[in-house]
């Protein structure tokens, strides 16, 4: 009884701990990345006219469904306050952060003790890709969530039959139903979870399953949800008939084998960078000290979903948040590290205490330090409320009676507008001009994936008609000039330009690059 207790002082230490943490941490008017203002982009625009779910085109609609329609299910607070989408779009992953203590904890605990489930849950908070993303709406942290359900189900569930209750069949299959539908919500809301899927037959090992007891449950626990991802997918009418920029396409494009070459560096700086740089390193002294401890089943649920995800997203690192689904696993690794060594290093400091304090006020600086060069939010509080204040500015403008074209960070600018005005009409449209990144990986792709023109947005908020590049223009002057060079639509138009630094100040722009009989506005 006194270990259930401690057990449960634990949890109940975690949770207070995680929910302090994230709540307190967590955005408020503002998003830490673009990709969560696209999202929102499209929210607004379903909210304000009323359009079903699978109406348009959002960001990821066709991954991430299941996480839209949970946003959409407040539908009804957001109509009487637009406002309140943004806090707490935030809010939802706040919460799937403090959830996943649970299943986390319980998972580990079933595997390797309460001590390392303490410790994991603790690191995997200080992990940068883990701590930032849960701050800010994106639905890659419910899909780890989900994951991590699914996965302690599976731990849990050779308990329930070793039970010989009455109606063990029927609990088992009911059983077997809930982890079914766990790892099809982890899809639901992010399809590239799949990245994590070899964790379910790591854990079957773990259970002690022989090899040939582990294939049916491997495929069944991830061809189902497959199947189910795929059905539901399937009744969303705008997804399924969406034709371009599919899932396949953006694959080719963005993980061709040239892009491995091309981004080997900066790849391989977000990827330390995510799980901070002393991390990393002792990720590495954690996964030699398994090996040579020939701890090969901790290896087996560790090692491949880390190498399948680096692989993965090393020719697209950017943002690191890529790389939040091995940060668990890492967790865990060095937990494991951790607390084997600690009766060592217990020993040690006392019989060299001076020396013990010594190395411990070294190990706490060193973890400051390298939090400091670790991965942050790409867009910070003070920049993300500079560049949502630009939308308050465009909004204000005097009817000017010609197209406005705004250069600078726009998507926020954008939903700002939105949220501003109900009246706000954003409208995606297609050109065969070539500036965008995408273009440059297409053209050193051997696969040649269909993208033929970089996305602009027309916004009109009954007063003027704003012309925004959907990525955002931030400091790529070449880019610019290429742009206009290459059509005189814009020619007569007004522009606005608002580039600014990561603290949100602004900076000089060369406005040489502009069309010589276009008027900039200055705000």
């Amino acid at each position: 009884m006194k270990q259930k207790n401690k057990v449960v002082l634990g949890l109940l230490i975690l949770l207070v701990f995680a929910t302090i943490f994230y709540l307190l941490n967590a955005y408020q008017a503002t998003f830490g990345e673009r990709d969560s203002y696209r999202m929102i982009v499209g929210m607004n625009d379903l909210i304000l006219f009323d359009k079903p779910l699978g109406a348009r085109r959002l960001y990821g609609s066709d991954i991430s469904f299941a996480y839209y329609a949970l946003v959409d299910f407040f539908r009804p607070i957001f109509k009487k306050n637009l406002l309140l989408i943004v806090p707490l779009m935030n809010y939802i992953n706040a919460v799937f952060g403090i959830l996943m203590v649970i299943p986390f904890f319980l998972l580990v605990k079933r595997y390797w003790g309460v001590s390392i489930a303490l410790l994991a849950n603790v690191l995997l908070i200080l992990l940068p890709v883990w701590r930032i993303t849960a701050q800010y709406a994106h639905p890659m942290v419910g899909s780890v969530v989900f994951m991590f359900i699914g996965l302690t189900l599976i731990s849990y569930r050779s308990s329930l039959n070793s039970l010989r209750l009455f109606s063990n069949k029927l609990i088992l299959i009911f059983w077997d139903i809930l982890i079914v539908a766990a790892f099809a919500l982890c899809l639901m809301f992010r399809l590239d979870a799949i990245l994590m899927f070899t964790l379910i037959p790591a854990c079957l090992f773990l259970e002690g399953y022989t090899l040939k007891k582990i294939v049916f449950p491997t495929i069944l626990y991830s061809f189902l949800p497959l199947v189910i991802f795929k059905v539901i997918q399937f009744q969303l009418p705008y997804i399924h008939l969406e034709k371009n920029g599919g899932i396949f396409e953006q694959i080719l494009l963005w993980n061709n084998p040239v892009r491995y070459v091309d981004q080997f560096l900066r790849g391989n700086l977000l990827f330390i960078w995510g799980l901070n740089p002393l991390f990393f390193v002792i990720f590495l002294i954690s996964c030699v000290y398994l090996w040579r401890k020939r701890s090969y089943q901790d290896l087996y649920f560790i090692l491949p979903t880390v190498l399948i995800n680096y692989i993965f997203w090393l020719p697209n690192p950017a943002p690191a948040r890529h790389f939040i689904y091995l940060s668990p696993v890492v967790a865990i690794s060095i937990a494991i590290f951790f607390a084997d060594i600690f009766p060592k290093v217990r020993a040690f400091v006392q019989n060299h205490q001076k020396t013990g304090v010594a190395i411990a006020a070294l190990f706490i600086f060193a973890v400051v330090i390298s939090n400091h060069y670790s991965y942050s939010a790409p867009l910070s509080k003070k920049y993300s409320y500079a560049v949502t204040e630009l939308g308050t500015k465009l909004h204000q403008l005097e009817p000017k009676g010609k197209p406005i074209f705004v250069i600078g960070d726009t998507i926020p600018a954008a939903a700002q507008m939105q949220l501003i005005s109900a009246q706000t009409k954003v409208k995606g449209q297609k050109s065969n001009i070539l500036t965008d990144d995408s273009v440059v990986a297409q053209k050193k792709s051997s696969l040649k994936p269909k993208l033929e023109y970089i996305p602009l947005l027309s916004v009109d908020n009954g007063k003027n008609k704003f012309i925004f590049y959907a990525q955002g223009w931030k400091s790529r002057t070449n880019e610019i000039k290429r742009f206009f060079s290459e059509t005189n639509k814009y020619d007569q138009s007004y522009i606005v330009v608002n580039m600014l630094d990561k603290t949100g100040k602004k900076v000089d722009f060369d406005t040489s690059s502009l069309p010589k009989n276009s008027q900039v506005l200055k705000l």
